[in-house]
């Protein structure tokens, strides 16, 4: 059985305290967040984001308008492949362009599920990133997990751990949850980053740290690892 959602997220908090406000809660700058850094911190992603911000601006024709090589330079602070992720941004830009910014949050709010097919013609956004911007939009009922999300949520038992086929695992978590959401978008939005913080921080991969985590009693992967004796 899995254990209590709402409980499990209340030890988060306590153990954590109330996440901040992310950086970013416009679909458009979202997608701008997540691709102008790679395998960075949050402090280090949102220092290029405010660089961009300054030096080109976050609308689609600032964007578009600006030469690979001037926003290559502006977002280098932000991992591997600065070039690489300057195509990103540029890429998103003629996206928001094609689809139209006011057509795209129409959508968001009217028309959720057809959204989530035009948020996905955005480059390195897929299922998960769609639902996410969805969920920070107030305009579907989801935990919208990431990688690190996931993990905690298939570790607590709720879906089945699949690392063979990420997109049957992610279905799986958010169909296990899907009944035990309330209708609380600060709720929803909070869960997403507490979870995302306790992939990263606690409940890592390789090595997760048990022995600190304040979750363990309703774990089922950790309750089947202490059965064994491998926790």
């Amino acid at each position: 059985m899995s254990p209590d959602l709402q409980d499990q997220l209340a030890r988060l908090e306590a153990f954590y305290g109330p996440p901040e406000l992310p950086a970013a809660t416009d679909p458009f700058e979202m997608i701008l967040w997540e691709s102008v850094a790679y395998l960075v911190d949050d402090e280090r992603r949102a220092r290029v984001f405010a660089r961009l911000r300054e030096e080109v601006g976050l609308l689609p024709l600032e964007i578009s308008t600006t030469p690979p090589e001037v926003l290559a330079e502006v977002i280098k602070d932000g991992g591997m492949q600065p070039e690489h992720r300057a195509g990103k941004l540029l890429a998103a830009a003629e996206e928001a362009l094609d689809i139209g910014l006011d057509r795209l949050e129409k959508l968001i709010r009217t028309a959720p599920d057809k959204a989530s097919k035009e948020l996905r013609r955005f480059p390195g956004i897929g299922e998960p990133g769609a639902d996410k911007l969805l969920l920070f939009s107030h305009a579907k009922r989801t935990l919208a997990p990431e990688s690190n999300a996931l993990r905690v949520l298939v570790r607590l038992g709720f879906g089945e751990g699949d690392e063979k086929n990420y997109s049957r695992m992610y279905r799986s978590a958010v169909k296990a949850v899907a009944p035990k959401l309330p209708e609380d978008f600060a709720w929803l939005i909070s869960a997403h980053q507490l979870l995302r913080r306790h992939g990263q921080e606690v409940c890592k991969r390789s090595v997760p740290l048990c022995e600190v985590c304040p979750l363990t009693e309703g774990c089922r992967w950790f309750l089947s690892r202490a059965g064994d004796g491998t926790a």
